[in-house]
C-alpha cells in the first residue's frame, strides 16, 4: 500500500489511519527513519510489543486445528533406540 504524505510546517508527517491500523501503530510509537539509496525508509520500533512469546499467540490469524509440537516436528520427540 502506498500513501502520499505531506510535511507540515512543524516538520510532522501524518501516517494515514489505514496504514497505522495495518502496522498496529498507536500514538507515541517510535519509528526509525533512515536515508537509503532509493529514498527514506520508516521502520516501526516494536521491541516492547512482542515482549513475550505469549503476545504472539494468534498474530497469524490461523483458524485451523491446534497442532501439538510432537506433530509439527517429530524429530524433536524421537527416542534413540
Amino acid at each position: 500500500m502506498d500513501a502520499l504524505l505531506t510535511l507540515s510546517s512543524k516538520g510532522q508527517l501524518v501516517i494515514p489511519s489505514r496504514l497505522r491500523q495495518l502496522l498496529g501503530l498507536r500514538a507515541g510509537d517510535r519509528l526509525a527513519l533512515s536515508l537509503e539509496p532509493d529514498g527514506l525508509h520508516l521502520v516501526p520500533q516494536t521491541q516492547d510489543k512482542t515482549a513475550s512469546a505469549q503476545a504472539l499467540i494468534g498474530c497469524t490469524g490461523y483458524q485451523g486445528e491446534t497442532v501439538p509440537l510432537e506433530r509439527m516436528d517429530p524429530a524433536l520427540y524421537a527416542t534413540k533406540g
